[in-house]
């Protein structure tokens, strides 16, 4: 055999065993551990052998497989809009009075989202009104009479706070769930106020319920830069327990504690810091996906919570002058206080946006901030692009509106779906699999013989592949998924048809049999290549414009095709090979 069948080879091999490794967590989570604690990724990760990838990387089953709880908030955004409308007429009022424009009163109508501001001194509001207009762009005048002035939000506006009332309640609520520990969760927009929420392996409502729809808590909080080595003493002085995976690494001269999860940091840490500080931890985010943590770090805090999110206005991402994104945050006249004392307190130090108990940043504290307005510079270290920057510069202005939610969330729906019906369609769905796979299979070997083995042999490695492809991708596996799963080994059979045919037309012309085989791969693999391109097409559009189920089942199609043409062209043809080519064979059996 030349040296570039040895090279496939061991690259087939090399997959096999990887497909086998990965699909560890997997036969723990579904076969070794009970069904109530299946979704414990900390206990999971426990039990996995040191060897094993991380428990993260598991194939997770969908509500319909392992049941679970189904919920739908509504998010009343007129409310929000009233207290938004309300908000502005107090910073309107306060800002007449700073630039000592007049003296004037702000009342609200909460029904028509009318904003009137009246003059005490008429000869005042031509000027009220032009630099009022010119400053506030998001509000327009609806009518002028006299000492008064009507304002109501601009429609353009307006809709754009509609968007992000829901967007940040998806944020909070997302957050929240995480920190529950529920890795498959599925949350996402219905209509234009709601938000439907799928929690797998969950089976009480009420403590849901509870959960999702308490709001978020956003604090500032300053970070104890006294003491710079306290983490590192404390790791040198009493060493973590063998197992915690808790390393030590500096963070600009300040040494932080990091691990993969966040309990086991504040396991470690409890009992061992001063009365009047506490420990928090930062996730540290998956570059590759959005919403993940790949560890986390310490942060030493200050006990005393100086400043809340009941006292931000508003925050919102741009870019600086210096091309650079940003984050602008602006607080209530009480607020605007809190945050000039604290900020001159603290020049020099560092300031933690905590919210729900995870420290999101910690910008440095340059200078005392006056007027309740402060800015949030991003800066572009790394290899990450401008856009991936500024976007996340928008989701920190979503984690600072999530902390004070100006939108009521409220239950529409809640119910449980029976562990019973997850159990029964996990059985139906399996059978299916199972003995559509059988029937390929015997009809394979039956009617092609020897080539017929090899192409079950690469049927079951696609089966493999496809399994470990979606626990690499920490996929939810659904009903559909489970059809998308047979599809896509019926495809794989397709293209070793196509092959095998294909040989046979050249054995039928007279071809030797080496001659037969390279032919009839040659020939086969564009028209395999473009029926796979084909449907790959069909399922990425699936992927972008479905939701929920179809994404399972189209996540399933892909990572099945694209396993598929390697099992296919690649792995038969080697088998094939060595038969032929290498033990110098007179007859293909086919």
């Amino acid at each position: 055999m030349d040296r570039g069948w040895w090279w496939k080879f061991g690259m087939i091999v090399a997959v096999t065993l990887g497909t086998f490794w990965f699909l560890i967590p997997t036969y723990y989570s579904l076969v070794v551990m009970d069904r109530d604690q299946r979704n414990n990724l900390a206990l999971l990760q426990e039990r996995l052998p040191a060897w094993a990838p991380p428990a993260k990387y598991r194939l997770n089953l969908g509500l319909d497989l392992q049941g679970g709880i189904h919920m739908v908030m509504r998010v009343d955004t007129k409310t929000a809009l009233q207290k938004r409308t309300e908000r502005r007429g107090q910073q309107i009022a306060t800002y007449i009075a700073d630039k000592k424009l007049g003296e004037v009163t702000a009342d609200t109508d909460p029904e028509k989202l009318q904003l009137t501001l009246t003059a005490k001194d008429p000869a005042t509001m031509d000027a009220i009104e032009k630099d009022v207009l010119a400053t506030y762009g998001d509000f327009k005048q609806v009518r002028r009479d006299g000492a008064t002035l009507v304002l109501a939000p601009d429609e353009s506006q307006t809709n754009r706070f509609r968007e992000e009332a829901v967007d940040q309640a998806m944020l909070v609520i997302r957050r929240r769930i995480d920190k529950w520990g529920v890795a498959e969760v599925d949350v996402r927009k219905l209509g234009t106020d709601s938000i439907q929420i799928s929690l797998p392996g969950r089976s009480n409502p009420e403590q849901a319920k509870e959960l999702v729809g308490t709001t978020a808590q956003l604090e500032f909080r300053m970070v104890d830069d006294s003491n710079p080595q306290f983490f590192a003493q404390m790791f040198q002085s009493n060493p973590p327990p063998a197992g915690s995976n808790i390393t030590l690494a500096d963070e600009g001269g300040f040494p932080q504690l990091q691990a993969p999860t966040r309990e086991a940091l504040l396991d470690y840490t409890k009992g061992k810091v001063p009365e009047n500080r506490v420990v928090l931890t930062e996730c540290i985010a998956n570059p590759m996906k959005k919403n993940e943590c790949t560890s986390y770090r310490t942060f030493l805090l200050d006990k005393n919570v100086p400043l809340t999110g009941e006292s931000l206005a508003g925050a919102d991402a741009s870019v600086s002058q210096m091309n650079e994104p940003e984050v602008n945050i602006a607080f209530d006249a009480a607020g605007a206080r809190e945050f000039e004392k604290l900020t001159e307190a603290g020049v020099g130090k560092r300031m933690a946006i905590v919210l729900d108990d995870n420290v999101h940043t910690a910008p440095n504290i340059n200078e005392k901030i006056a007027g309740g307005r402060a800015r949030i510079t991003m800066g572009r270290m790394g290899a990450r692009s401008f856009n991936e920057w500024l976007g996340e510069a928008q989701t920190l202005a979503l984690v600072l509106k999530a902390g004070a939610l100006p939108a009521p969330v409220t239950v529409g729906e809640i119910r449980q779906v029976g562990a019973s019906l997850g159990d029964e369609l996990i059985k139906k769905g399996s059978l299916a699999a199972l003995m559509g796979l059988g029937l390929v299979v015997a009809f394979m070997a039956l009617y092609y013989r020897k080539a017929g083995l090899i192409a079950d042999i690469a049927l079951i490695l696609n089966g493999l592949l496809i399994l470990a492809g979606l626990a690499f991708f920490n996929a939810t596996l659904t009903l559909p998924g489970i059809a998308g799963f047979v599809l896509t080994l019926g495809i794989a059979v397709d293209a070793n048809v196509l092959i095998n045919e294909r040989i046979r037309e050249e054995l039928s012309h007279g071809k030797s049999a080496k001659a037969a085989v390279d032919q009839g791969y040659d020939r086969a693999f564009w028209t395999i290549f473009d029926a796979h391109v084909t449907a790959l097409i069909a399922g990425f559009i699936l992927f972008f414009t479905g939701t929920g189920p179809v994404r399972g089942f189209a996540t399933t199609l892909i990572v099945g095709l694209l396993a598929s043409l390697f099992t296919s062209i690649v792995v038969t043809r080697v088998i094939m090979t060595y038969f032929v080519h290498g033990k110098n064979a007179q007859s293909v059996s086919v």
